[in-house]
């Protein structure tokens, strides 16, 4: 390509730490040094990368943003001949506007912080909150860089369908030919298909080219999926990075063609202090074994994947970076039921971090069934994980005579009433949490979304641990992902796919003798849950009216225990976390 004609790009969809500004800034750093030497004009990385995202409260930490600006001269100054596109954020000019910061977009060139673009659109929805933080920028002139007249946009700029602003429209009517978005935006179940429409019909509409760069890793109870994607000024997807991998792509952009090539891995230098530098939110073993094949994708657009196997990468990617970034645990710990939930959870954490470092309790009472013990053996066989049989018979028969003679209870009506049946889970929660104390290890709890919305669990019971893998995934959900996992072989023996569901806490229990069928259930929950239908637009839709009152009590009267659960990781539109603010102490006016 002729020189002058053309301007080469890196897009670095990396996972950042939060607050790690020093790590962070080695990372880019690497990141940069590899872009010199692959010939590269223009390096864009996501949204706030620099300080991680989000940070809530941690701005208002007078130190941060000092800190931040030391770390953005430093990478201009160690740089001056790279141009270099990264978000961060900065203080607003003006004292009297509330609050006091911005999201910026920071353009990094000749050795110095040349400028910075702020975001246009703060959301407050969801798992967002950006109005307290973020005053509204109100900049709309491109930037020119390297002959292009380059729009920046910031996340949500370009998501304006319940706005009255269309950040796009004015880039363009100042002059842009030609948008880069920057972006922390989180997944959920078919995100990508949204995102992908929303900006093919702005790249089709305006007749230019849009570069979404998206950030990568989990962070507390989200995944950032990446899937970073380019599209021509026809609409048309021409690069898209993989799915919850980090991810270095080069391509370059005639300026007089005004088309895209994309620059393989075969065509690139190799650096293998770059991959060392890029992978530490892994662990030291599981570190990407070869640059080339692994970080700058061979092919230009990665494949989609399915919705199970979309949920089984996210909720993985999520619980390795949860291990790995809290810096404080050797290993996972699991309770193991012989039921699907405990089942599937183990695969994620096996998955997430190794087999090595998974180990599962079994922890059968009198009514559990011998062929759960026996599923659960060969399921950690199947994934190659230790096990302990910690029976809890004899404590749990001890601590019933106790209280019966301390508290005077009569004769054995009471046995399998719900305080005894509890007792059982909350006992089993005692050995996993001494085994997590004893081993510096990380428990993980195993309750589905279908089970945390009716409060069919056990609060200082099933529910203890630090981070719940399934809480996101309804019942009916779960099934399907396991049957994805079973494609090819039984990972998951099928007698805990097929046995009905049970929480084995008393003789002959099922878990149908106190809610209703998963799957009649789950379809409401989900229209009540992530879709926000009301009880009475339910009951219009011609679902039972009783039915959905019975939910609509268990699900209100379960509140309380929602607000003490591990967190868990959000997989649909709508989940049990940061991004649902309901009050505890309240009636249902249903």
């Amino acid at each position: 390509m002729t020189a002058g004609l053309s301007c080469r790009f890196l897009l670095a969809q990396l996972n950042f730490n939060v607050g790690d500004l020093k790590g962070n800034e080695e990372k880019i750093n690497s990141v940069c040094d590899y872009a010199q030497k692959s010939h590269v004009d223009i390096i864009i990385f996501p949204e706030m990368a620099i300080s991680g995202y989000p940070i809530k409260d941690l701005i208002f930490d007078r130190d941060f943003l000092e800190s931040e600006l030391k770390s953005l001269t430093n990478i201009a100054q160690n740089f001056p001949d790279l141009t270099i596109i990264l978000g961060g954020f900065g203080q607003e000019k003006n004292p009297n506007h509330h609050p006091r910061y911005q999201n910026n977009a920071y353009i990094l060139a000749d050795g110095k912080i040349q400028s910075s673009i702020a975001k246009r659109l703060t959301p407050t929805y969801d798992v967002f909150d950006e109005k307290r933080y973020f005053w509204s920028g109100t900049d709309f002139t491109p930037i020119t860089l390297h002959k292009l007249n380059i729009g920046i946009a910031i996340c949500e700029d370009l998501w304006d369908h319940d706005y009255q602003l269309d950040v796009a429209s004015k880039l363009v009517q100042n002059g842009a030919n030609f948008i880069v978005s920057i972006n922390g935006s989180p997944y959920h179940i078919q995100k990508q298909k949204t995102r992908e429409t929303l900006i093919n019909e702005k790249a089709a509409k305006h007749k230019i080219p849009i570069i979404y760069l998206n950030a990568v890793g989990g962070q507390d109870e989200l995944v950032f999926d990446g899937r970073s994607f380019v599209c021509n000024s026809n609409g048309e997807i021409i690069l898209r990075a993989p799915f919850c991998r980090e991810s270095l792509m080069v391509l370059d952009y005639n300026l007089q063609t005004e088309d895209f090539s994309y620059i393989p891995a075969s065509k690139l230098p190799k650096h293998r202090s770059l991959l060392n530098s890029i992978n530490k939110n892994t662990l030291n073993d599981l570190l990407l074994p070869d640059l080339n094949s692994d970080l700058i994708p061979e092919n230009a657009i990665s494949d989609l994947f399915s919705i199970e196997e979309e949920i089984c990468s996210a909720l993985t990617l999520n619980l390795r970076d949860y291990f790995v970034k809290t810096g404080v645990f050797s290993q996972i710990v699991v309770g193991l039921s012989g039921g699907i939930d405990s089942a599937f959870t183990a695969y994620i954490a096996s998955k997430a971090i190794g087999s090595e470092r998974v180990t599962a309790l079994l922890m059968p009472s009198k009514y559990s069934s011998s062929g759960s013990i026996d599923d659960s053996i060969l399921l950690c066989q199947n994934l190659g994980i230790k096990y302990y049989i910690l029976p809890i018979t004899d404590s749990h028969a001890f601590l019933r005579k106790q209280f019966d003679e301390i508290l005077e209870i009569p004769g054995t009506e009471y046995y399998e009433d719900l305080a005894d049946q509890n007792l059982q889970s909350r006992l089993r929660g005692l050995f996993l949490m001494y085994y997590a104390n004893k081993y510096q290890a990380l428990l993980v709890s195993t309750g589905n979304k279908s089970e945390i919305a009716t409060g069919y669990c056990t609060l200082y019971g099933d529910t203890n641990g630090g981070k719940n893998v399934p809480g996101d995934l309804y019942k009916t959900q779960l099934y399907k992902v396991v049957s994805w996992i079973n494609r090819e072989e039984e990972i998951i023996p099928s007698a805990i796919i097929t046995k009905p569901p049970s929480a084995e806490l008393k003789e002959n229990q099922k878990d149908e003798d106190n809610l209703p069928p998963y799957p009649l259930l789950d379809e409401i929950l989900q229209l009540r849950i992530d879709e926000g239908y009301s009880p009475r637009e339910i009951i219009a839709m011609g679902k039972d009216p009783e039915l959905v009152r019975r939910i609509e009590e268990m699900y209100t009267r379960a509140e309380f225990k929602r607000a003490q659960l591990a967190q868990t990781i959000k997989i649909n539109k709508k989940t049990f976390g940061s991004g649902r603010k309901i009050p505890v102490l309240k009636r249902s006016f249903y």
